[in-house]
């Protein structure tokens, strides 16, 4: 690897500066070059005499004899995005019976009317009926971790074969991810909760609910206030390509183009991994303000970036808070989400909510058989037509995840649903 190499190359480097000298010090210290090979990056830990301007001036120097390119950054910081909104406590009075039009025995499913929207209920169905065995997907959850006790999760989790853990925590080391936000558990309950076991809320990626195909790793690199580094980031994402996760979730981001970022989740979609991404609550066009890694999707067809639409099964439109551009396609329910938090259930709203639902929705339609850029374009190409947004913006279609299955298995598709209102929306 480029670290490696150029250290290995210090001999012939003419004229060694004391700086260049504490750079290849630096480089043979055990634990200060962390290789992520699936996704292409190495990380230098600069925690030595070596500050990052002498590492990227050595690595400069020694790049003609190593024969190596690379791209050389600091470690920034990424974080959640949310809306201002306070966290609301779900009222079990309020919540009760079931869904009917998803066919959920789930108590607290009857106020989830953003699955109605999205036709997930039949969506399982048709999977179902499928005459062809399901694939077992895992599904990976990059957040602030997940309550690992959670009654309506308890039984999704993937589970490592080697140490039988769920995950890692790349802030501690360890495989503790408990989820000390909150935004983790809410985010992985909405993509793939236990569906019709008569408890909680309905998930969106089984079609078999109490024996679910579709399994949840957790990887937690956000700390309690949401913040976290882009190398925790990158190695979560080459944790989950190296584990075989097919899908992962990303709901955070960041202003900072970071080339290294950028590459890592290219080298991931060539490994026929799919990054489902949010778009950023800002009420902004990513065209003039890109959030990253949404708007790396602009150069990686199978990443999907996410936008927030309404959550009632009528009228539906973009959300007030959601960001949206060229980049942004696919829009999924994102207002006042109810879905499993530690120690219960919440409501949150934001592009964060609707990134899960979709990764939900991906990771279905691989249990159909699709892989990489064909589950995108199931994805992609069953959305309705366009929906209402202030940017005038008519290629953004709702998240159909009867349609998309239909795509995957090659059937018709149902005639798309038009909004009542096309066009411009104002007044958001």
């Amino acid at each position: 690897m480029v670290a490696q190499a150029a250290a290995a190359s210090g001999g012939r480097v003419r004229s060694l500066t004391q700086e260049d000298r504490d750079c290849e010090q630096c480089f043979a210290q055990d634990g200060m070059i962390h290789d992520l090979t699936a996704v292409g990056v190495q990380i230098v830990d600069s925690k030595c005499s070596a500050s990052y301007g002498q590492i990227v001036n050595y690595l400069e120097k020694a790049k003609d004899l190593t024969g190596i390119a690379f791209v050389c950054e600091p470690d920034f910081k990424v974080s959640l995005n949310p809306v201002p909104r306070r966290v609301l406590p779900l009222d079990l009075s309020e919540c009760k019976g079931g869904n009917s039009v998803l066919g959920t025995n789930d108590p607290k499913s009857s106020c989830q009317s953003n699955l109605e929207v999205i036709r997930i209920g039949a969506a399982w169905a048709a999977a179902r009926a499928a005459k062809q065995k399901l694939k077992d997907i895992v599904l990976a959850i990059s957040d602030t971790g997940v309550d690992m006790t959670h009654p309506d999760l308890v039984n999704q989790f993937w589970r490592d074969p080697v140490d039988g853990s769920i995950g890692h925590n790349f802030l501690t080391k360890t495989s503790d991810v408990t989820d000390d936000n909150g935004h983790g558990t809410h985010c992985a309950g909405n993509a793939a909760a236990q569906t019709n076991n008569s408890l909680g809320i309905a998930g969106v990626a089984n079609a078999n609910g109490g024996s679910p195909n579709v399994k949840l790793m957790i990887l937690k690199f956000l700390d309690a206030g949401g913040s976290g580094d882009t190398s925790n980031a990158l190695s979560a994402l080459n944790y989950a390509v190296e584990h075989g996760a097919t899908v992962s979730s990303h709901s955070y981001g960041a202003y900072y183009a970071s080339q290294v970022f950028e590459n890592a989740f290219k080298n991931a979609a060539a490994a026929n991994h799919v990054a489902v991404v949010a778009a950023g609550n800002d009420a902004s066009t990513l065209d003039q303000v890109p959030m990253y890694p949404c708007s790396f999707a602009v150069d990686i067809p199978s990443m999907l970036c996410i936008a927030a639409s309404t959550s009632a099964t009528k009228d539906i439109k973009l959300a007030y808070f959601s960001n949206a551009g060229t980049v942004t396609k696919i829009a999924a329910p994102g207002l006042d989400i109810n879905s499993t938090y530690p120690g219960g259930y919440a409501s949150l709203r934001g592009t964060s909510m609707s990134t899960p639902t979709v990764a939900g929705a991906a990771a279905l339609v691989a249990t159909l058989g699709l892989e990489g850029q064909e589950i995108t374009d199931a994805i992609v190409q069953s959305r309705t037509a366009g929906i209402p947004n202030k940017f005038n913006l008519t290629h953004i279609g709702e998240l159909d995840a009867l349609n998309a299955v239909h795509v995957a298995l090659g059937q018709p598709t149902s005639p798309p649903r038009t909004s009542k209102h096309p066009g411009r929306v104002r007044g958001f």
